[in-house]
């Protein structure tokens, strides 16, 4: 009889495509998140009590003009973010802005991502709250505010 060769499928090259991790939101770049994106599938019962909180990041929508006060809509999107929250006990607001842009655009970035943190945590006191501004090239991202959850 004619054996057919059973060897052929096993070796199968399994290369993790760097493009989906190069192509990530462009949030994450901006906030430098260390994602966690190995998830083992392993038969442990004794690791699965070990679970890390999940990493949330979400840019909100953008500010009407100059407004630096949270719209309905941003508040909408902080309170889904803080319902995801699973054992996560930071919660950070990145204002994020051109580099070109004159002092009182920074000052107001930050303003608005202050305001953002003060928001969130009259929701929920219990996380550990910071603000800062970050430098982006993007301009689509000019003067927004990403909230990042760990």
């Amino acid at each position: 009889g004619h054996f057919a060769s059973k060897f052929c499928g096993l070796r199968q090259a399994r290369k993790e495509s760097m493009k989906s991790a190069l192509s990530m939101a462009l949030a994450l770049a901006l906030v430098f998140v260390p994602m966690s994106a190995v998830s083992n599938e392993t038969e442990k019962p004794e690791t699965t009590q070990v679970q890390t909180a999940p990493v949330i990041v979400k840019s909100l929508t953008d500010y009407p003009g100059r407004a630096r006060e949270v719209t309905e809509t941003q508040k909408a999107e902080i309170r889904a973010v803080l319902e995801r929250l699973d054992g996560n006990t930071k919660f950070i607001c990145t204002g994020a802005r051109v580099a070109d842009n004159p002092y009182r655009m920074n000052l107001a970035v930050r303003m608005r991502a202050k305001l953002v943190c003060e928001y969130a945590k009259s929701l929920r006191p219990d996380l550990s709250y910071w603000y800062q501004t970050k430098v982006t090239k993007h301009q689509s991202f000019n003067g927004r505010v990403i909230v990042v959850s760990k």
